[in-house]
């Protein structure tokens, strides 16, 4: 399940939802910088920030502030972007929480605190710090990249099995037994599943994934963290400052 905001607000878009370069900033439904409660049935209470995606930004990327003087607009541009692979950056810390990647000038939601999936170059076990070893990817700590705030509560090699349902040639996997513990980016397997196929969207009783399924789908349903290359370990984040000086 994804998060929700607490205290919902007319006009405001959902966690996982982008929103496109406006015209002008007054055409946004949410002020830029916004800081929100939200929650999550599985992953509990947290904080988010709607910020501009200064770059390209992929799933569940590790992301730090960047704020850019917006000459035409009088103000400064709240932009996110992935995090470099750099030492001793000692920055605030974001997760992207999209279903999507964004591309620049686009807008979305970041979790400050709570837990998340992050895009990794590895897996991590759990309860043991981490760190950046690439542009906007976690792994292995190293001196210097530490992420403070931040601990591995699943590490990557983690599954989510339950049994679903779904048509052929649908783009969606149904789950009597709810969802939970699925999110945008999972790796999806079984009988009738589509080859390589990605969750895109994850519903309270179904998830959207990214290739049609090759069969009626029966039997278990496998969500994998991992592709082996991309790799989400599930953290929990408190504000984290990126890249400190953590021994290895």
């Amino acid at each position: 399940m994804p998060y929700i905001l607490v205290d919902p607000v007319i006009g405001y878009t959902s966690l996982e939802q982008v929103v496109a370069a406006p015209t002008n900033l007054k055409d946004l439904p949410i002020t830029p910088g916004l800081i929100v409660p939200v929650t999550d049935p599985v992953f509990g209470p947290g904080e988010a920030i709607f910020m501009r995606a200064g770059a390209g930004i992929r799933l569940g990327a590790l992301c730090m502030p960047l704020p850019v003087w917006d000459a035409t607009n009088q103000t400064y541009q709240q932009n996110a972007i992935e995090v470099t692979n750099t030492v001793n950056l000692a920055r605030p810390g974001y997760i992207y929480l999209g279903n999507t990647a964004l591309t620049t000038g686009q807008y979305g939601w970041f979790l400050m605190s709570g837990v998340a999936p992050v895009n990794s170059t590895a897996s991590v076990a759990i309860g043991v710090a981490i760190g950046t070893v690439a542009a906007g990817q976690a792994g292995a700590v190293a001196v210097g990249k530490g992420l403070n705030g931040c601990v591995v509560v699943a590490a990557a090699t983690a599954t989510v099995v339950k049994a679903g349902t779904g048509a052929i040639s649908d783009n969606q996997i149904f789950f009597a037994s709810g969802t939970q513990g699925m999110f945008a980016g999972q790796y999806a397997s079984g009988t009738g599943v589509g080859a390589s196929a990605i969750v895109s969207a994850v519903f309270p009783d179904r998830v959207t994934v990214t290739v049609v399924n090759s069969a009626a789908i029966s039997g278990n349903v496998t969500m994998t963290n991992n592709n082996g290359t991309i790799f989400y370990n599930t953290v929990s984040i408190n504000r984290m400052t990126l890249n400190t000086n953590l021994s290895v």
